[in-house]
Formats: structure tokens, C-alpha cells, sequence
């Protein structure tokens, strides 16, 4: 028995890094989130976080448990899971295939840029702070290369709605909006940054939502 169980944490370990690393590799990317899913499924299940560190965990645990069940019920396999020399070469792979599924750089699976991200945002908040003029507001952000589009609101109306806050405006107001692609992202999701400017009658910056997006296939 502990011996069925020891094989079947190796495998478990090993077939879960394997899959969190192979969706680098673009055929099999598709299969390989798909029999990730289970993580995620469970995770969701008991509310828990979507971090990817919980989900390979969820997953290690389904296909260990589901390895030890096909060991104990084919005579075949159980002979192997229950060979010490093949536990012996199973070790060091496994453990290369999970140090390696631990390595953000390698594992599209763990979330990159996220650092960078965050500066931008930083940034942005700097440079566009409430009160700046209309006019300085289109140099800073044409100073950044930011392309943004911008109209003068014909009546008054709700010009932006997310979890994180909503953005009026008034009529008369004149609003900038802009959307700035970044290199972060969480597989399969990539992030944007969402910029929303509200400036009012007197051409000054009033409102203002500047914020990551996540978007998803």
C-alpha cells in the first residue's frame, strides 16, 4: 500500500508539472489546459483562490488519487508501482519536471510582468493626477506614445462600468478613454491597462479610472 502510494505521488507530480510546462508547446497547449482543468474546477468548487500554485496542487492530488486507484486495480501496473528501482528512477525526473513547472519563465501557468505592470499603472497616476487641464492631459499622454480617443458628451450618462468602480459624466463634459496593450498576462489571459479621463466644463480633470483589464480567449 504505501508503496502503491509513493508511485502514485510520483506520477501525480510528474504528470501535472509536465502538463503545466507543455503549454509553452502550441499543439498540445489546448489538451494540456484541458486536463488542467480539474484543478481549477475544484478550486472554484470550494471558493478558494485561482492561484496557480492551488490549482497544480488540486491537480497533483486528482491524478495521484487516480493513478493509485488504476495501481491497486491492475495487477500489471501494481507490480510496477510496487518496484523499489522503479520509484528509484522515477524520483529524479519528477523532481526536474516539478522544479522546473516552479520557474515563472518556464511555466506559462504562473502570472509574468505583473511587477511591470503595476509600475505602469503607478505611472499613469502620476502623470494624469485629478485637477491636471485638458490640455496637459493630451501631452502627457501623447509624450508616452499613448494613442487615445477623446468626445465632448452630448448628455449626461454613465461612460464606464467595472467591478472596481464606475465613471460619469455630465453633459458638456469632455471624455478621454485609451487602452494600453502590456507583455503581462496569466495563461491563457493577457492584461491591458484601461484609461477613462472626465474633465469637466472647466477643461480640469474630475474623474479619472486607470486600470488593469484581464482578457481572456
Amino acid at each position: 500500500m504505501v508503496r502503491r502510494i509513493a508511485f502514485a505521488l510520483l506520477c501525480g507530480a510528474g504528470f501535472t508539472a509536465l502538463l503545466s510546462l507543455a503549454l509553452h508547446l502550441s499543439y498540445v497547449n489546448l489538451l494540456a489546459s484541458l486536463l488542467l482543468a480539474p484543478g481549477g474546477l475544484i478550486q472554484a468548487l470550494l471558493g478558494g483562490t485561482d492561484s496557480p500554485l492551488a490549482i497544480l496542487s488540486a491537480d497533483f492530488f486528482v491524478y495521484s488519487a487516480l493513478v493509485f486507484v488504476i495501481a491497486s486495480s491492475l495487477s500489471g501496473i501494481r507490480r510496477t508501482a510496487d518496484s523499489y528501482r522503479v520509484r528509484l528512477w522515477l524520483a529524479f525526473p519528477v523532481g526536474v519536471l516539478v522544479c522546473m513547472a516552479c520557474i515563472p519563465t518556464l511555466d506559462p501557468l504562473w502570472p509574468t510582468g505583473m511587477t511591470q505592470l503595476a509600475r505602469r499603472e503607478a505611472q499613469l497616476y502620476e502623470i494624469l493626477p485629478v485637477g491636471i487641464d485638458l490640455e496637459q492631459a493630451r501631452g502627457a499622454l501623447g509624450s508616452e506614445g499613448i494613442r487615445f480617443w477623446e468626445q465632448v458628451q452630448q448628455s449626461d450618462r454613465v461612460v464606464l462600468t467595472r467591478p472596481e468602480g464606475s465613471i460619469s459624466a455630465a453633459s458638456g463634459d469632455t471624455v478621454i478613454s485609451a487602452q494600453i496593450p502590456t507583455n503581462a498576462g496569466q495563461f491563457p489571459c493577457g492584461y491591458r491597462i484601461d484609461i477613462v479621463l472626465v474633465f469637466g466644463k472647466e477643461r480640469r480633470l474630475t474623474e479619472r479610472y486607470i486600470h488593469r483589464f484581464r482578457i481572456c480567449p
